[in-house]
């Protein structure tokens, strides 16, 4: 690949081309006059601060684009910190059912040029565009424009647009074999790939020649990004030796090195259209194969995001940018502001104790009253409750939906009955939904009032028939009655792919995929409701950028008793969800080991401490699934405060860097199976200039390190980062945990360069949570050592530090006692001190600790 060693010109001050239109005969020596022109020195960013609010450390210089000399056969290259990583190949439309690209003569390159301007959203921008003319067989032109644009902030944008359409674009791969293990449990399309797209730009070669430095990837597609032996994703391994997955269960791709710069790329827009696919010798981007016709008009863009902090920041910048461009606010800044993210629930869902399974002599209206008495006597604060499938009218076919209103054998008096349990509990209600039924009563076809777009059966499973809602005014009407009859306050819309992959029209139309979740969205939001995706592929949880009301995600399975030794096992999925601004879901969570006469049986839970960790981790619902006196409040108060508050950190758990990028460069992409790999996961908890990490560590194989750089790295760009770190001293900070929970057992270890050693999660069944933090004026605030997460700031208000005084507020329910831990500073080691307050009526209070000898300070704890 001939390059010139020049980059493209700086941001607001290029040299522009008039772009030119018409036939090929335009001739190569115009071509090579405006590549002459393009090509010209300059500096490929500026130092500019990333517009609207875009967050995370991009340094200019660290990714550039650079263009190849051939005028007659454009192509660029992605260099990072001076070392090429991609290199371009050529672009293809597939036209009237053939694909049309410059190869075979049948994509001509027309027109070329240089643009610069400012993009409303993202700010001074450089870049080249391209113009592609094919000949229909009747003689019209259509045309392809392609473009790449750069920006100050490590973001490069990649467009395609057709002004003219394209017809008959569907490729030939549908395949309904049994090739992918990830579709072969689900009813619907069991293992239906489609191979191919249906245009493609930017397409980057996969000759291993390119890459002037080892690099990993990590790939996200599946239902749920976290299966087992990598059926579900994400997929690590070494680029490009190793497959990537592509095609339409398939979303983003970060590529990294060894030494933490990472970049990610991924669909920027028209979500449920756009695609990836890997062929024998690139990597193309473009739409889906499956479509049918491209309309005039439509357009489709990819973007590229880079980062020098590793596959997490990389993600965590990408999804920073997706948000700011559409405007969403993330999940997690709201602290406090989804009732089923914020407080202690309790579920019904597959795997739970009474999932179809009522008590004896009750129906679902009279168990679930039962457990809210027995909770309240238990003292266990629940605040909201998820009603899964079991509660609606379903078609025996299929499973599909018919009629989205309660049964009568499972409400006595239906959307009465529904009424009374929000009544007398006082519970919040998310409930479930799945795919609709061409058969559904609200169906014009059926007698109802609505339009649906009507399949005739599942491409693969001619058996199966679904249907779309076609209009706004459907999902206006039903989550407009579901609130106002009986309160519903989230709508989970669940099995996401079987009606994605199971609707002919999904997977044709470019248009109706957005807009079935647009609409969606838009009720959900006049209605002043939330919305959870379940069993999503990533594009749906992309399309969730432009969807305000899309609060949380299922990062698991279900808790249910195939997948149970590896469902809570989120720390990868939850790097994708997290970075998307949404609550990750781990699912329902057993709190005692045997639970006999429920859904599953006589079960059997291993290890309830850990499941739990995982779900308060996670920032996402907290939901238990235990049977009438089998719950475990002791353990459950560890989880939230006495009024079901979730103590949660800052950010999702995911899984720590060092794994990842030991498991990609390790060999065997996916081999490693999900029910035996070690998981180091950390998170971060924020409050003011304060910060803590979080680390859980469980199923290690062999003592691991993680190294004091490492830990550094969990937060975003703020306090706790210091980019001079290594300067520090040796006990710059601390590491601790409490065994059993108990202050009493309190272990305080400063670390060292050396970093945290994990020696006691070893085996099938081991866990252990340790918490770091940096001691200012030498004391360190522990926080609630009897909680999973010590120094949530859900419970924390503020820090103040004066002198040696150190003032924490605290919030919590009223006449709750909060007991926070001081570790102070001495001669040989740190000793511990406890310091409580109560909570008033104003719903907080305040805890002093003075760092003084005369201290009340309690046992030394070893160093």
């Amino acid at each position: 690949h001939q390059r010139r060693a020049v980059t493209m010109a700086s941001a607001g001050g290029g040299v522009h081309s008039k772009r030119r239109r018409g036939s090929h005969v335009l001739g190569v020596a115009l071509l090579s006059l405006a590549w002459l022109v393009l090509a010209r020195p300059g500096a490929f960013t500026s130092c500019a601060a990333a517009p609207n609010g875009v967050t995370g450390r991009r340094d200019s210089d660290l990714i550039r684009v650079v263009l190849g000399e051939d005028p007659s056969r454009p192509s660029f290259e992605i260099v990072v910190r001076g070392k090429t990583w991609l290199a371009s190949s050529q672009p293809y439309l597939r036209h009237e059912g053939t694909t049309r690209t410059p190869e075979n003569g049948t994509l001509e390159l027309v027109g070329t040029g240089a643009i610069s301007g400012a993009d409303a959203k993202l700010g001074p921008y450089d870049g080249v565009s391209w113009e592609w003319a094919t000949t229909s067989r009747d003689g019209t032109r259509v045309t392809m424009k392609t473009a790449v644009k750069w920006f100050p902030h490590g973001v490069v944008l990649f467009e395609q647009t057709f002004p003219d359409g394209a017809r008959w674009t569907q490729t030939p791969g549908l395949d309904c074999g049994p090739g992918r293990p990830e579709m072969a449990t689900c009813p619907a399309c069991a293992s239906m790939t489609w191979p191919g797209l249906a245009s493609a730009f930017p397409t980057f070669s996969r000759d291993p020649a390119v890459a002037q430095e080892d690099l990993g990837f990590l790939e996200f597609y599946g239902i749920f990004e976290n299966g087992e032996s990598g059926a579900w994703g994400p997929r690590l391994g070494e680029w490009p030796k190793d497959d990537i997955v592509g095609g339409l269960s398939s979303g983003p791709i970060a590529l990294f090195n060894k030494r933490g710069e990472a970049l990610v790329i991924s669909s920027h827009g028209s979500f449920m259209s756009a695609s990836h696919d890997q062929g024998l010798e690139t990597l193309d981007f473009g739409t889906m194969g499956s479509l049918t016709s491209l309309p005039a008009g439509f357009s489709v863009s990819h973007v590229l995001v880079a980062s020098r902090g590793g596959v997490n920041k990389a993600f965590r910048a990408w999804g920073d940018h997706l948000l700011s461009y559409y405007g969403k606010p993330p999940q997690w800044s709201k602290n406090g502001g989804d009732v089923t993210s914020s407080y202690i629930g309790y579920t019904t869902d597959n795997g739970a104790y009474y999932y179809y399974n009522p008590m004896p002599g009750e129906d679902m209206l009279g168990t679930l009253l039962k457990v809210h008495e027995y909770a309240n006597e238990a003292g266990i604060p629940y605040r909201h409750v998820l009603l899964d499938s079991w509660w609606y009218y379903k078609d025996p076919r299929d499973g599909s939906v018919v009629l989205w209103e309660a049964r009568e054998d499972a409400f006595a008096g239906g959307s009465a009955g529904m009424r009374r349990l929000v009544e007398v509990t006082g519970w919040a209600v998310t409930a479930h939904n799945r795919y609709w039924s061409n058969r559904t009563d609200y169906d014009v076809l059926s007698g109802g009032n609505f339009g649906f777009v009507n399949d005739v059966g599942c491409p693969c499973r001619p058996r199966d028939a679904y249907s779309v809602p076609s209009a706004q005014d459907f999902w206006d009407f039903l989550l407009g009655q579901a609130k106002a009859q009986w309160g519903l306050s989230t709508y989970e819309q669940d099995w996401l792919w079987p009606q994605f992959l199971g609707t002919t029209e999904l997977l044709e139309d470019a248009n109706l995929g957005s807009a079935w979740l647009l609409q969606m969205g838009a009720a959900a939001s006049a209605h002043g409701l939330g919305i959870q995706y379940c069993m999503p592929f990533p594009r749906h949880l992309m399309q969730s950028v432009e969807i305000s009301s899309v609060t949380q995600a299922r990062a698991s399975n279900d808790y249910g008793p195939r997948d149970r030794k590896w469902q809570w096992r989120i720390g990868r999925s939850s790097i994708l969800v997290d970075a998307l601004g949404l609550a990750p879901s781990k699912d329902g969570v057993y709190t005692t080991a045997v639970q006999p006469g429920g859904s599953q049986g006589h079960f059997v839970e291993l290890r309830p401490e850990l499941e739990l960790i995982v779900a308060v981790l996670s920032t996402g619902p907290v939901q238990i699934a235990d049977g009438v006196g089998f719950s475990d409040a002791g353990l459950i108060s560890r989880a939230c405060s006495e009024d079901g508050l979730i103590l949660g950190p800052s950010r999702a758990a995911t899984a720590m860097d060092f794994t990842l990028i030991g498991e990609a460069f390790g060999g065997g992409a996916g081999e490693i199976r999900a029910s035996s790999r070690p998981e180091v996961w950390a998170a971060h908890s924020e409050v003011g200039a304060e910060v803590w990490i979080h680390v859980l560590a469980a199923d290690l194989q062999q003592p691991t390190v993680v190294e004091l750089r490492d830990l550094l790295n969990v937060p975003n760009d703020g306090p706790f980062w210091d980019s001079d770190w290594e300067g520090e001293e040796d006990s710059a900070y601390v590491a601790y945990r409490a065994a059993a929970f108990d202050p009493a057992g309190a272990t305080i270890v400063e670390l060292g360069r050396d970093g945290l050693e994990l020696d006691d999660a070893s085996g099938p069944l081991g866990h252990e949570l340790w918490h770091v933090a940096r001691p200012r004026g030498g004391v360190a605030i522990l926080g609630e050592l009897s909680k999973f997460v010590p120094t949530s700031p859900r419970r924390f208000i503020s820090i103040q530090r004066q002198g040696p005084l150190t003032r924490v507020a605290v919030r919590g329910a009223q006449g709750e006692e909060v007991t926070l831990s001081f570790a102070e500073r001495r001669q040989g080691g740190y000793r511990l001190a406890e310091r409580s307050c109560v909570v008033g009526a104003s719903g907080d209070c305040e805890v002093q600790f003075t760092a003084t000898g005369a201290a009340a300070a309690q046992e030394q704890v070893g160093e």
